[in-house]
């Protein structure tokens, strides 16, 4: 079986999981980022959905063709922090968990600059992409 390779860069103050999924909706293959954000996933040639997600995040989407033999490279892309409760809008409730948390650990999706401590540097994160919702357009 011919394979393509899949890869590029994914920011965020968390961990970014990728996964490709297959049409199916299947999981093919799953991998985390490296310290600078990069990925690198290899599968057989096909059409597939890729997504990036981050705890506190949207996520990001796309939709690449693999070619056997060659590499796709997506585009670079930074996920909006802010979506503490994972229900792809970034709203009060989300900042009303900061608030509610405030100096606290815990969760740790609340803490969007993963410092350790849930404060006003978490809020002005979440400030800046209030009202954002849905995944992200990835090419």
């Amino acid at each position: 079986e011919v394979t393509a390779t899949l890869n590029g860069t994914v920011n965020a103050t968390k961990t970014v999981t990728v996964t490709l999924y297959k049409q199916d909706t299947t999981v093919e293959a799953t991998t985390t980022v490296d310290t600078s954000g990069n990925f690198t996933i290899t599968a057989p040639a096909g059409t597939y959905t890729v997504v990036a997600s981050a705890p506190g995040f949207l996520k990001a989407q796309g939709s690449p063709v693999l070619t056997a033999g060659a590499t796709k490279t997506m585009q670079t892309i930074s996920l909006l922090a802010g979506d503490i409760d994972g229900n792809d809008v970034i709203d009060q409730f989300d900042a009303l968990t900061i608030g509610m948390n405030y100096n606290l650990i815990e969760p740790t999706a609340a803490d969007l600059n993963n410092d350790g401590t849930i404060n006003v540097l978490d809020l002005e994160l979440l400030a800046a992409n209030y009202r954002a919702s849905g995944a992200s357009a990835w090419q």
